[in-house]
């Protein structure tokens, strides 16, 4: 019911390209506005959701959102975004849902390239889904979709991910700039942004990690040093305003 009665909210967080200064990409989020109980925070029912399977319809609502959101700007002949949204590992059990998020897709008229399906590690639990999960990843490149790695560097296996895996990019969890003054840290992460892979800094807070990340060729910048994830239409008019002033 909650579904129905769109409770569920698409909020977006910009991320920046450091070369220009421009933002053209974001990422989806979800929020759970209650009629009775108020702000639901996501971490208090996406795991719910994960293990009722609720999650699948979430996502599927999501992501037409998302498709609703760049056919209006589309519509309006704005410069073409990029939305990338995650996808839970849920799907996985049955990978045809790439088809039907195509056939949505379509039917929005969003073209290829717009939007980037994020996985995270929780995805890759055994080798049965890891065979399952590269088959998909090379499916959705097929259908037009992109293919991004989230949270990377929060789990244990990801430079083992890096090689089997053909993702589009990366985002570097946010553990990775907690200490960024740390000499260790910095070689860490310029090691990991030399990868020849498109890279995404999350939870970019401080001027200090942007300064470093200057000096770096990561090529964007996602985090509440720009913007909290915003809801869509706020998140519109903080791109007119970012784009206006710069």
């Amino acid at each position: 019911s909650s579904l129905r009665q769109h409770e569920f909210q698409l909020y977006l967080q910009p991320k920046v390209t450091l070369k220009t200064n421009q933002c053209t990409h974001a990422e989806a989020l979800v929020r759970w506005h209650h009629p009775r109980f108020g702000n639901i925070c996501p971490s208090a029912f996406i795991p719910v959701f994960e293990k009722n399977g609720y999650i699948m319809e979430l996502d599927r609502y999501m992501f037409e959102e998302v498709c609703r959101y760049l056919q209006t700007r589309n519509a309006a002949k704005k410069e073409k975004l990029m939305i990338s949204i995650n996808i839970s590992r849920r799907h996985f059990q049955n990978p045809a849902f790439l088809e039907e998020y195509a056939e949505i897709k379509e039917r929005y008229g969003i073209a290829d390239g717009q939007i980037e399906l994020e996985l995270t590690e929780s995805v890759f639990f055994n080798e049965e889904q890891i065979a399952l999960v590269k088959q998909a990843v090379f499916r959705m490149h097929q259908l037009g979709f992109r293919c991004s790695l989230d949270d990377f560097g929060s789990g244990f296996s990801s430079l083992g991910l890096l090689k089997s895996f053909d993702v589009d990019a990366i985002k570097l969890d946010r553990i990775f700039f907690e200490d960024i003054a740390q000499k260790k840290a910095q070689d860490i992460l310029c090691w990991l942004i030399e990868l020849h892979i498109q890279v995404v800094a999350e939870g970019i807070e401080t001027e200090e990690q942007l300064d470093f990340l200057r000096t770096t060729t990561c090529d964007m910048v996602q985090g509440y040093y720009y913007a909290r994830p915003l809801p869509a239409a706020e998140y519109t008019a903080w791109l007119e305003q970012f784009h206006s002033v710069e």
